[in-house]
């Protein structure tokens, strides 16, 4: 237990503050835990740790989204932000959680591990004391339903290769940011994110190279993708004075699911076609695995096989990629 820096404690002051804490322990207190209670008296709130905690993550995420997700997710179903953390108990983390625990399992579950970092980050400030309210193991799964037993995963809905064609054709019909960018993330088998947050500075179009820089893949590694002479016209028609995707990462979303005129109607998800993608090369072309699963940025799990697989490939995944342009153009 420190006591307090040797330029502003003096050796008398150093050696009374020893002898009172070692008289706690004989008393069978712990004089680290009542300190941190006595710094939890100064009233600090829910949402100023959450504030906290998301400022000191975000250097480490990819994107904005991930903050903006957090502070959501916290915002809409965690406890009241002026709550004061030290009022918290199992019975308000279980407030929280039961409502949203059958119908939106997974939000339930991220919301409980956020809450629960939240709180073990304000423990570690300084700013509460105790068990954390919000720990699965050994506490609220007690109290309740495994997840998996509540709601079975699923992957996304993914729109069968053959029904491909018709439904560019109708995407292509009409202008617009979102149907481009929709059309862009299909021919390229790219994630939403690395989409709509990809800068002009990415796209070599002299070499029909996108280069994709770490901190914005999902694995945290450079990804190069070939670009089919379709997705090069698409980029070839945009203005150069603000980003290519500059939209939202539900707008391709949404425009997919709504109801025509303002959608397309299709009961499917933008992340669902990349595994259209994945179903049309595997089961329609001969190209090897380990090529599609490099168009698809997937890491190779297998360190023997991911070594000997190092090379990017990029003529065979640009044969890869105009093949599915192809296929997307019927």
């Amino acid at each position: 237990m420190g006591i307090g820096p040797v330029a502003a404690v003096s050796l008398q002051d150093a050696r009374q503050r020893a002898y009172e804490a070692r008289r706690l322990v004989a008393d069978g207190k712990d004089p680290i835990e009542l300190r941190i209670q006595a710094r939890a008296s100064t009233g600090a709130t829910w949402g100023q740790s959450c504030e906290a905690l998301i400022a000191s993550l975000k250097p480490s995420w990819k994107t904005p989204a991930q903050a903006q997700q957090w502070e959501q997710s916290l915002a809409d179903y965690g406890p009241g932000s002026e709550t004061p953390i030290k009022s918290i108990d199992t019975a308000a983390a279980l407030a929280c959680l039961r409502p949203l625990w059958s119908n939106k399992t997974e939000t339930a579950t991220r919301l409980r591990g956020r809450c629960e970092r939240v709180w073990d980050f304000a423990r570690v400030s300084g700013l509460v004391a105790g068990d954390n309210p919000f720990r699965w193991k050994g506490h609220l799964d007690k109290l309740l339903a495994k997840p998996s037993k509540v709601a079975k995963k699923r992957n996304f809905p993914a729109m069968p290769y053959p029904d491909l064609p018709a439904f560019m054709r109708l995407l292509r019909a009409e202008a617009g940011a979102g149907r481009r960018a929709l059309e862009f993330t299909i021919l390229t088998a790219a994630r939403t994110a690395e989409v709509t947050s990809a800068t002009w500075a990415e796209f070599d179009l002299a070499s029909k190279v996108w280069n994709r820089p770490a901190q914005h893949m999902k694995a945290g590694r450079a990804h190069s993708i070939p670009l089919s002479d379709a997705a090069i016209a698409i980029l070839a028609a945009l203005p150069r004075t603000k980003p290519p995707f500059p939209l939202s990462e539900n707008t391709m979303l949404f425009l997919l699911q709504r109801t025509p005129p303002r959608g397309l109607g299709q009961p499917y998800t933008v992340h669902g076609m990349r595994s259209t993608f994945s179903d049309w090369a595997y089961e329609t072309t001969s190209f090897p695995r380990h090529v599609i699963e490099m168009a698809l940025a997937h890491t190779i799990k297998e360190k023997a096989e991911a070594a000997y697989r190092r090379g990017a490939l990029l003529d065979k995944r640009r044969e890869l990629m105009e093949a599915w342009a192809a296929h997307c153009a019927g």
